[in-house]
Parts: structure tokens; sequence; C-alpha cells
């Protein structure tokens, strides 16, 4: 691929299971940039010989991280409600150079629709502050990487709820087709793509999806369960 021209590999909410088959699409596809969409992380409150759930987070991480990183291949996570408030991996906050000014990030999860104790379950004006300090340093992103996926937009839970991303919804109102793609995760019953406007939609919770071209002209080009 050219300087031009991506391969981009999106993945979201494995939670903990499926991470051969990722492993095995990143070989596959050889992309040039891994985004992790959240929840990479599995469900559970301790491994055993570890103290804390945290300490078992960053040692699972040690143990499968390899996983998801290649040499020479840029891989960014965005941090879902199951990954602490204190794990990071401060080598996976990189962006390729020539989408750096491009892109935002979010890891706010809606806490109006339940609070169970999982990491950033924010509130409606903290989700917008955080969307807010992102678009001060993006004034018009191609990408958005979103834990949530917009309000009422490929959020819908099995009992019919939309749970989605407020102030992200708004964002995409008040400003058609900026950006051009969300990219999301968190809802696994509603993975799937949608165009909203200007705006394509996709999320890959429980999968993956990969995307070709130019980063304001990227195509979808295959999307596929892992887990379910």
């Amino acid at each position: 691929m050219s300087m031009e021209q991506l391969r981009i590999l999106a993945l979201s909410d494995l939670h903990g299971r499926g991470y051969a088959s990722a492993a095995r699409t990143i070989d596959e596809v050889r992309p040039d940039w891994v985004i992790l969409l959240g929840d990479i992380l599995p469900d559970f409150s301790m491994i055993s010989g570890r103290g804390n759930r945290l300490e078992a987070q960053r040692y699972h991480w040690e143990i499968y991280r390899g996983d998801f990183v290649r040499e020479g291949v840029i891989t960014t996570l965005v941090r879902g409600n199951h990954e602490l408030e204190g794990f990071s991996d401060p080598n996976l906050r990189r962006l390729p150079d020539q989408v750096a000014d491009k892109v935002i990030r979010l890891e706010g999860v809606p806490a109006e629709f339940g609070t169970w104790g999982w990491s950033r379950e924010w509130e409606e004006t903290e989700l917008q502050e955080e969307l807010q300090a992102q678009l001060s340093e993006v004034s018009a992103p191609i990408l958005c990487l979103s834990h949530v996926p917009p309000f009422g937009l490929l959020d819908r839970t099995h009992s019919g709820e939309h749970i989605g991303h407020r102030p992200l919804r708004r964002l995409l109102e008040e400003r058609p087709g900026i950006p051009a793609w969300v990219l999301c995760g968190h809802v696994h019953e509603s993975f799937g793509t949608l165009v909203q406007g200007k705006t394509r939609v996709a999320n890959v919770a429980g999968g993956y999806a990969l995307f070709e071209g130019g980063i304001d002209s990227l195509q979808l080009t295959r999307m596929e369960r892992l887990v379910p």
C-alpha cells in the first residue's frame, strides 16, 4: 500500500475470545493499521494468582498482546467499559502519520442506561466534554473511533432499547458528513453497517471489519463475526 492508501482492520468486543481467529485474520490481510475498539479483554473479576482485577488485566494483556501487534503495523487501542481505568498500553495510543489530525477517539459509555460498575460510565455532560476536547484538536475529523455507537444508530439491544452516545449523534446531525466513518462496537446485537446522511457507521462488536482506500475515501471490503 502506498502512503496515500491504507488497509485498516478494526476489531471490537472479543471479551477474551476469538484471539486466534483475530491473529490469523491480521496475518492474512496484512493491514497497515489495526484498531481495537474496546472490550478486547475478557469478562473476569480475577485470574488465579493475581491480586486484583487491574493486575489481572495487565497480566492477561502481557500474554495475549502479541495476537494483535505486528512489527511495522500500527495498532491503536480505544478502551471499552471492560478495560479498567488504570489499564493502558502507551505504545497503542499512536495513529498513522497520514491520519493523525483526522481522527477522534471516544471511550465514554452513557450512564443513563444503567450503571454496572464498569469503567468510564459517564453522564451526558461528561460524554460531551470528551467529544469537545477531541474536536478542539481535530476540527474536521474523517474518522471517529468510539467504543459506543451514536444514539439510535446500530445501538439497539435485544430488548429494543437504544443505548448509544447522544453527543456523537448530535454531531452527525449538526455537521453532516463529519466524520465520514464512525467505527464502534459495544452493542453486539447491532453488528453491521448503515448510512446516516454522508456518514457511514460500522458496528463491529464481536468481530472485525476491513477497510481499504484513502483516508477520505475508505471502502468497507469485508466484515465478519468472530464471537457471539
